[in-house]
């Protein structure tokens, strides 16, 4: 028990870090709140690893922790919604044999794309939706690409 708390404390701070180094990069001339996903690839990773506990409880935390350290808790309704929804999401396909990490990142990223319009279209009111082509077209990469990391990272090392 006290090793799997260490393991899950290193690496909500991982996907912290990873989080607040892809907030240095803004991508949000594309569409506002495009990001790669860097710190989903820890949740992701636990998934690949069949640990949907851990991996809810340290996408729930590093959500947490990540709004009060660099956000505000008007940020918190977008992330933890949409968080908590891609992670259960991506959860529920990794445990479909044939569905690869790509492909359950691609699927966790378009769900949290998803959720999170739908908040702001319940706050800013429904022109937010005009943003859903180019929040999917990332999703497809930005999902892509993390999936492809986490497997890479998930053949090299042992948890």
């Amino acid at each position: 028990m006290t090793k799997k708390v260490a393991l899950y404390g290193i690496l909500t701070s991982l996907a912290l870090i990873f989080g607040y180094i892809e907030s240095l990069f803004s991508l949000s001339f594309i569409a506002p709140g495009i990001k790669l996903g860097l710190a989903n690839s820890v949740a992701l990773l636990l998934l690949c690893f069949k640990d949907f506990k851990g991996a809810v409880l340290v996408n729930i935390t590093r959500i947490l922790l990540s709004a009060l350290l660099f956000s505000s808790p008007f940020s918190l309704a977008f992330s933890l919604t949409a968080g908590i929804l891609s992670v259960v999401m991506m959860g529920l396909l990794s445990g479909i044999k044939g569905v690869s990490p790509i492909g359950f990142g691609i699927a966790g990223a378009a769900v949290h794309n998803l959720v999170q319009l739908t908040v702001a279209s319940l706050i800013f009111g429904r022109a937010v939706w005009y943003y859903l082509p180019f929040l999917l077209a990332s999703a497809l990469i930005g999902g892509g690409i993390i999936g492809a990391v986490s497997l890479i990272f998930f053949k090299r090392i042992k948890l």
